[in-house]
C-alpha cells in the first residue's frame, strides 16, 4: 500500500469511526402528552408585550472600530417621532451589543448636509439624536453608554445638548 492510499484509508475509517460515534449519541425522548386534572386552576399571566419601534430605513451602517460585533447606523425616522420613540428604537436597534454608533435623522437633506459638514437649516432641524454605547473594556469612549439629543430647531430642541445615559 502506497503512502496516499495508506493516508486515504485511515481517513475514511476516521469518517466512519465519527459517523458511528454521532448515530450512537442520545436521543431526547419523545413528546407524551401530559394529564392535566380539569380541577387545578390556572392563574392568568400578564405577557410582555414587545415594544413596537417606530418605522425607519438605514442610511449607512458599518462595524465601529471595526468591530465585528460593533453597530453603527446613520438611519432616517419620520419628523414627528416623539423622544420616547427613538428611545425605543436606539434600544431596540443597540440590543446586548457592547459597540454600538448610531446617528439619527428626520430628513435626507440633514443625512447629505452631514455628510458634505454644510450645517444648514435642513441640518440643525434634521439631526435629532447620536447614540453613543462602548462597554468593551477598550478603545475610545470605554464605559459610555448614552444619547446626545441634537436637533437645534424642531419640535425636540428643548432637548439640544442633553445627554441620556443608561
Amino acid at each position: 500500500m502506497s503512502g496516499t492510499q495508506w493516508f486515504f484509508a485511515v481517513l475514511l475509517g476516521l469518517g466512519l469511526l465519527s459517523f458511528w460515534f454521532t448515530s450512537l449519541r442520545e436521543q431526547p425522548p419523545p413528546l407524551v402528552p401530559t394529564q392535566t386534572d380539569s380541577s387545578d386552576t390556572v392563574e392568568p399571566q400578564e405577557k410582555e408585550i414587545p415594544l413596537q419601534v417606530i418605522e425607519h430605513s438605514v442610511l449607512r451602517d458599518w462595524k465601529p472600530n471595526r468591530d465585528y460585533r460593533g453597530l453603527g447606523l446613520e438611519i432616517l425616522v419620520s419628523d414627528e417621532a416623539t423622544e420616547e420613540e427613538l428611545i425605543e428604537l436606539i434600544q431596540s436597534l443597540a440590543g446586548r451589543r457592547e459597540h454600538v454608533n448610531i446617528r439619527v435623522y428626520s430628513s435626507n437633506e440633514a443625512y447629505r448636509q452631514e455628510q458634505r459638514q454644510s450645517y444648514g437649516d435642513a441640518y440643525k432641524r434634521g439631526y435629532l439624536l447620536f447614540y453613543l454605547k462602548n462597554l468593551t473594556g477598550r478603545g475610545p469612549f470605554d464605559g459610555l453608554n448614552e444619547i446626545r439629543w441634537m436637533q437645534e430647531t424642531g419640535h425636540l430642541p428643548h432637548k439640544r445638548g442633553e445627554k441620556m445615559r443608561f
